[in-house]
Order: structure tokens, then C-alpha cells, then sequence
């Protein structure tokens, strides 16, 4: 009989070998967990790729529209309203001219009437209608209790004084018995003085003052929109390649574990992906590109433009407080030279417009006749220079030259509008294509891997 030894404890049990179903089972685990794990970082990429696009294109959009609706018409509007406080305050003193001609008629005969100011008055109401619009658009553009929306109530009490010291003022010049031409009665500059002042020193500013902030929100939407469109198409970009080159490597592995040529369902899904990277990438780099085009080329020059006819329209004033009263003819004249002198400055700098160049020289033409007709004691010939509608003379040189600023800044207004509408069409369309294109892209990736799958169940 032979004894059996018993194992010691330090010797492991000997287990059997694997059996052949085990094996299989092992071989088959491998490239399923392996195909799983490709296709959900297959998955995973595809839908991040989806929700970047979404994000991005809704934020761009989202900038564009801020910039188009509320920061560029709220520009437009306060300069707009600058040009019209200061052509309104110079068709106001157009209004101290009125009067018959300074030489007494022969007997029997009724004086002439040099100057009725039927003109400068419609004038004025027209740019009273464009202060009330431009107040209106103002006032819903800001927040209740902003900073914007205090400098607009403030702004209309401004005016409010303004209106009544120039309203007497204008009652005093037109409603003497008779009056003579450039001889306003002293109540009537009194006032005038008093409303140029209330202008000049706090309405004017006060609308400069919304001007400057609408033009830096301006450059910082435009700059926000630009900078948000960039990297959102850098993000796409660095998406969009990361699920190419994932499709593409798990193209090449099936091809080499699974010996098929090509994967029909993972090659339409790598034609999805590529077709929104390409596209997403351009249109925003594209609507980039228009809303930098939309700043610096429409708004900037239309910005100079605009504030050039608030010169202009100074300039204008000024000349007619220097036809009717002597004792300040010389500080007068020299307000009008330095206006001059700056809106030049501010042209050639950026337009160089040859129109604008000769209906300025037109203008300051007219204005020396003026000058000459003045300082010759002719104040009847002075007064028609000054307020006649025929070539040569202030009034049609000075509307002349205001109406080619006036083109130049709606030149810039339409090359904003033209580019921001571009911005919107590079824009537009973004909820619907990366929704169907890689909302396919995912289940073309389920498709493509479910025969692999099937081959191992």
C-alpha cells in the first residue's frame, strides 16, 4: 500500500488549465471593450463637437445682434441729436437777422423785406422733430437709472431751458414793430447769449458725453464680437480635428483588425464632421472679418463726418451773432477760423472727400463776401449774403457744405449695415446644419459599429 504526501503550505494549489469556451470568451472580450471604448470617445468628440457649435455660433450671434440693434443705432442717435441741437441753435440766430432793409423807404413806398426768416424757422422745427426722435431712441437704449439714462433726463432738462431762453429770444427779434435787418433788439441778443450759453456749455456736452460712451460701447462690442468669434472657430477648429483624427484612426484599425476595406457608415460620419469644421470655421472667421469691416471702415469715417457737421453748424451760428452785433465781432470771427480750421484737420485726415473739399472752400468763399459786405456798412447786402438760398451765398454754401458731410456719413452708415448684415449671413442657418449634421455623425458612428459588434455576440 502505498502512502500519499500531503502538500505543505508552501505549496500552491495547482489549478486546471483554461478550458476552450474560457479562451474564446477572452478573445472575444478583447476587441469588444475595444471597439466600445472607440466608439464612445467616437461618440463623446461628435457631441462636444455639437454643443461647441451650438455655444459658439449662439454667442456670436447673440454679440452681433447687441452691436446692430443696440449699440450702433444708440451712436447713430446721439450724433445725430448733436448735429441737430447745434443746426437748430444756428438756425435760431438766422432768426436775429429778420427785419426790413436799413435804408428808409422813398415816401409812399413800403419798406423791403430783406430777411423774413421763414427758412431758419422751418429748419428749426425739422431739427426739433430729430431731437424728439433721437431722444426717444436714447431713452429706451439704456437701463432705467444708468448712468445713460440719468445723462438723458439730465440732457432734457438742459434743453428744456435751452427752448425757453431761445423762444424769447426769438419772440423779442420777430415781433418789433418794423424792425431792421441785423439790428436785433438788445433783449433779444441778451437772450440769445443766454441760450448760446446754456448750449454751449451744458446741453452740447451733455450730448457729446452720450456720444463718446455709444462710441466706446461700439468699439468694445465690436471688439467683443470679434474676439468671441475667433475662439469660438479656434475651438471648433481644435474639436472638429480631435474627432477627424479619432474617426480616421478607428477607420484604420477596423480596416486592419476586421480586414474591411472602409467602413461606409463611419466614412459618412468623418464627411459630417469635416464638413462642419470646415464650414462653422469659415462662417466665423467670416463674421469676424465683417464686423471688424463694419468699425473700422463704416462707423469710424461716419463717426468723422457726423461730428463735422456739429462744426459746421457752429460755425454757421457764429456767423450770424457776428453780422448783428458789432461789439464782438472780432472773438466771433475767431471762433468761426478755429471751427473751420479743426473740421478741415478732421476731414483730411480721414475722407479727403474732393466734394467735401470744394463745397468747403464754396462756404468760406461765401463767408469773406460776407465779411467784405459787413465792414463796407452794407448791412442790407450783408444780411442777404448771410441769409439768401442762391449760389454763392452763406446759406446755400453752408447747406451745400453740410449735405456732402452729411453723404459721407450715410457712405458709412451703409457700409456698416452692408457688413453687419454679411456678419448675420455668415451667421445664420447655425442652429439647424450642426444639428443634422452631427446628430447623423452620431448614429452613423452606432451604425458603423454595431456589425463589428454583431461579429463577436
Amino acid at each position: 500500500m502505498t502512502a500519499t504526501t500531503a502538500p505543505t503550505a508552501s505549496t500552491p494549489p495547482q489549478l486546471p488549465p483554461p478550458g476552450p469556451a474560457r479562451r474564446r470568451r477572452r478573445a472575444r472580450a478583447t476587441p469588444v471593450l475595444r471597439l466600445r471604448i472607440q466608439a464612445a470617445a467616437a461618440l463623446v468628440l461628435v457631441a462636444a463637437l455639437l454643443v461647441g457649435a451650438l455655444t459658439a455660433f449662439s454667442l456670436a450671434r447673440s454679440d452681433l445682434d447687441r452691436l446692430a440693434s443696440v449699440s450702433e443705432p444708440r451712436a447713430v442717435a446721439a450724433a445725430d441729436l448733436s448735429q441737430a441741437l447745434a443746426d437748430q441753435d444756428a438756425q435760431h440766430a438766422d432768426t436775429l437777422v429778420v427785419g426790413y432793409a436799413s435804408t428808409p423807404p422813398a415816401p409812399g413806398q413800403q419798406p423791403t423785406l430783406v430777411a423774413d426768416g421763414v427758412l431758419a424757422e422751418l429748419t428749426a422745427q425739422a431739427d426739433r422733430r430729430r431731437i424728439s426722435a433721437d431722444l426717444a431712441v436714447l431713452a429706451a437704449s439704456y437701463p432705467a437709472g444708468s448712468a445713460g439714462d440719468r445723462t438723458v433726463q439730465g440732457l432734457l432738462n438742459s434743453l428744456s431751458l435751452y427752448d425757453t431762453l431761445s423762444g424769447t429770444s426769438e419772440f423779442s427779434a420777430t415781433s418789433q414793430q418794423d424792425p431792421v435787418v441785423g439790428r436785433p433788439p438788445e433783449l433779444a441778443l441778451d437772450y440769445y447769449d443766454l441760450a448760446e450759453g446754456q448750449l454751449q456749455q451744458t446741453t452740447l456736452p451733455q450730448a457729446a458725453q452720450l456720444l463718446a460712451q455709444a462710441q466706446q460701447q461700439v468699439a468694445a462690442d465690436g471688439g467683443t464680437a470679434r474676439r468671441d468669434d475667433r475662439l469660438g472657430a479656434l475651438l471648433l477648429g481644435l474639436l472638429g480635428l480631435a474627432t477627424l483624427a479619432l474617426l480616421l484612426r478607428w477607420q484604420r484599425d477596423l480596416a486592419r483588425r476586421h480586414r474591411r476595406v472602409l467602413n461606409p457608415a463611419l466614412l459618412l460620419a468623418t464627411a459630417c464632421v469635416l464638413a462642419v469644421l470646415l464650414s462653422a470655421t469659415t462662417s466665423l472667421l467670416g463674421a469676424a472679418d465683417q464686423v471688424a469691416t463694419a468699425v473700422d471702415r463704416g462707423y469710424a469715417p461716419y463717426t468723422v463726418a457726423a461730428l463735422g457737421q456739429v462744426e459746421a453748424a457752429n460755425a454757421e451760428a457764429s456767423e450770424s451773432r457776428w453780422l448783428v452785433d458789432d461789439a464782438y465781432r472780432v472773438p466771433l470771427q475767431q471762433t468761426y477760423t478755429g471751427l473751420m480750421d479743426d473740421l478741415e484737420r478732421q476731414l483730411a485726415g480721414q475722407t479727403g472727400d474732393p466734394a467735401v473739399a470744394r463745397t468747403r472752400t464754396a462756404y468760406l468763399a461765401a463767408d469773406a463776401r460776407l465779411r467784405q459786405y459787413a465792414d463796407a456798412g452794407q448791412l442790407d447786402q450783408a444780411s442777404v449774403q448771410l441769409t439768401g438760398v442762391t449760389r454763392g451765398e452763406v446759406a446755400f454754401a453752408s447747406y451745400d457744405f453740410s449735405t456732402q458731410l452729411g453723404r459721407l456719413a450715410q457712405q458709412g452708415l451703409q457700409v456698416v449695415d452692408v457688413h453687419l448684415a454679411a456678419a448675420g449671413g455668415d451667421l445664420s442657418g447655425w442652429v439647424v446644419l450642426p444639428s443634422a449634421l452631427l446628430g447623423a455623425a452620431l448614429v452613423l458612428v452606432l451604425v458603423g459599429v454595431r456589425p463589428r459588434l454583431a461579429e463577436f455576440a
